[in-house]
């Protein structure tokens, strides 16, 4: 199997014993546990405010804070994402002694919103998501943090974020998780010369902040086989949450933010970025995802000082909102990796 480098090794599945599967949400109960179990849990810890991001947007955030915490985990969501898409997991990271804090992007969920409707997911710069995010951790994370190490969950678009934080601040956490991060994007059967080349013809045509060729605002629709996951369960409540709350309803991307993704991600995995990321970092690789490319995985992975690339088999984009199997494996595999940092 292919080594990125000498701390760097590629695994070709995710076999993780799971210790205690009884802590575990089973989509076999799925609805009837989050509805009965997690959600009044977790609402009992909750507490949320806003923050002002860069060019003055109002941004939402959720933090759950455990007495004599371990440590605090900051979760950076991927496109269109809301905080309750998290809330199974913020769920176990509490129980495992963890503080949780997560914001929602700009332009995502409660956040102010930039698109040219109310659903189209749009940025001016990807910088901005980054600076963002800082302000949330310095003004809300190392307050309530008592002290204790940080530790990033990002996923997807998260990832891309997260990835372009740790190489711009190295002082910040001590270890970090990537699921399915966003280095390259997968424009499915359009080559990426030919999305690239329509939205720069786009933006030069004063057309920037218009739906890419593809995307489409929020219809309400479900998908017969969702591209993200293969847990019909998981699936299923999470669409009836988005279809109930207007504030979680996303569309597509404007061909801005598809040209802004699409530049930073070849930034992100160039050398001398990824070589400034010394952390311990875990990369998680699902082997049936249709939203971002590998290649860009073995990139950073080949130049970040000590970053662990794990390929989970059957796995489609989400592995936290996988089939049980798939997902309590992860997760358990991401706990003992937090438990090695702080220990």
């Amino acid at each position: 199997m292919k080594k990125c480098n000498s701390n760097s090794s590629i695994i070709s599945e995710l076999d993780f014993k799971i210790k205690n599967v009884e802590k575990y949400i089973s989509h076999s109960k799925y609805k009837e546990d989050m509805i009965n179990k997690v959600e009044p849990y977790l609402k009992k810890k909750l507490e949320n405010g806003y923050i002002i991001g860069e060019k003055g947007l109002k941004l939402y955030y959720e933090k759950f804070i455990c007495e004599n915490a371990k440590a605090n985990i900051v979760i950076c969501h991927g496109f269109g994402e809301c905080t309750e898409k998290y809330y199974e997991l913020i769920y176990y990271f509490i129980n495992e002694g963890y503080s949780v804090f997560i914001i929602e992007h700009r332009g995502n969920a409660r956040s102010q919103r930039l698109g040219i409707d109310d659903y189209q997911i749009s940025v001016d710069k990807f910088s901005y998501y980054i600076e963002d995010f800082k302000k949330f951790i310095d003004e809300v994370v190392i307050p309530n943090g008592n002290d204790k190490k940080l530790l990033l969950f990002a996923h997807s678009m998260g990832g891309a974020i997260g990835t372009m934080f740790l190489e711009r601040y190295q002082e910040y956490f001590s270890g970090a998780v990537l699921s399915a991060p966003m280095h390259e994007i997968n424009t499915g059967k359009v080559p990426k010369f030919v999305a690239t080349s329509i939205a720069r013809i786009m933006k030069l045509c004063g057309r920037g902040n218009q739906y890419l060729p593809g995307q489409e605002t929020y219809n309400g629709e479900k998908r017969v086989s969702a591209r993200s996951t293969s847990c019909k369960e998981r699936y299923e409540y999470q669409f009836n949450k988005v279809k109930n709350t207007k504030s979680y309803q996303t569309g597509g991307s404007s061909a801005g933010w598809y040209l802004e993704g699409a530049k930073v991600t070849k930034e992100m995995v160039k050398k001398k970025n990824a070589s400034k990321v010394k952390i311990p970092i875990l990369l998680f690789q699902a082997e049936y995802d249709t939203h971002v490319m590998p290649r860009g995985h073995y990139k950073f992975a080949g130049y970040a000082k000590n970053c662990r690339v794990i390929y989970i088999k059957g796995s489609k984009h989400e592995p936290y909102f996988e089939i049980d199997k798939i997902a309590f494996a992860f997760i358990e595999r991401v706990l003992s990796f937090y438990s090695e940092i702080i220990n």
